[in-house]
């Protein structure tokens, strides 16, 4: 992502409500743990009652995580790209 879009979706995450504060640094290096947290709140927004795979400690969690929330979405017509 540019200096830009970072900066823009740092803005629009603060104007929806998102509780933690996300810095530019953030994303210098890969951060998985703050994308799943940004990720499960959206959607928990969306359906308070969403059940997913809550640990991302490995690369088969964090596979089972997000075929969960694509699944979850899917099945609310809600087309995801998990790649």
């Amino acid at each position: 992502m540019s200096y830009r879009e970072l900066r823009n979706f740092t803005e629009k995450m603060r104007a929806i409500g998102y509780p933690r504060v996300i810095s530019m640094e953030n994303f210098q290096n890969p951060n998985f743990e703050l994308v799943t947290d940004i990720l499960y709140w959206m959607v928990s927004r969306y359906d308070p009652n969403v059940n997913v795979h809550g640990t991302i400690e490995t690369q088969d969690d964090r596979i089972k995580f997000l075929s969960g929330i694509t699944r979850h979405l899917a099945a609310d017509g809600i087309i995801l790209n998990s790649k």
